[in-house]
């Protein structure tokens, strides 16, 4: 008769499988899971977040981003905001509604609205403000380039830098002041 051996299980897994997701969404783009990892509804302001008739056109958005999140107002700031807008073609007038930097939290996030083929569509103009915001504060590459709001091509190239879009954009986002 030969005995089997009852096989430990590992106490751990759980652990070691969060672990993998959270790295894994450090290295990823932005379109996925890592945006459901940092925006909280705790660190979504609220109080700045003016009305969304105020910011229907891509222009106007720019601006209301840059103030809602206390950033200088600067023509550098509005250029490499709009650019960004942009290059990611969200928000307006396509799927991804009130969502103009295409974020995307990925299934099972818990983010009001709905996934929209490869971005999120908010419920509203505000929702998707707050949670932009909420994103980009975890970039600190790109915060530390809009708080100086001196150079426009230095916001883009610090987005380009950051793990945002696994494109990086080919390297070719651009704005003067």
């Amino acid at each position: 008769m030969t005995s089997k051996k009852k096989k430990k299980k590992n106490s751990n897994t759980g652990t070691k499988v969060l672990a993998c997701i959270i790295a894994g969404a450090a290295l990823g783009a932005h379109h996925g899971v890592q945006h459901a990892l940092h925006a909280t509804l705790a660190s979504i302001p609220t109080g700045s977040i003016p009305a969304a008739g105020s910011y229907g056109t891509r222009q106007a958005w720019a601006a209301t981003f840059l103030a809602a999140d206390g950033m200088p107002r600067t023509a550098c700031n509005d250029n490499a905001v709009l650019a960004w807008v942009v290059a990611e073609g969200g928000g307006f007038g396509n799927q991804a509604e009130n969502n103009p930097l295409n974020l995307n939290p990925g299934a099972g996030a818990g983010w009001p609205g709905y996934n929209a083929i490869g971005a999120w569509a908010f419920p509203d103009a505000g929702t998707g403000l707050r949670y932009t915001i909420s994103t980009v504060r975890n970039y600190p590459g790109i915060q530390a380039a809009l708080r100086a709001g001196n150079n426009a091509q230095a916001v883009c190239d610090a987005i380009m830098a950051s793990p945002w879009a696994a494109s990086h954009y080919g390297g070719t986002l651009t704005a003067t002041c």
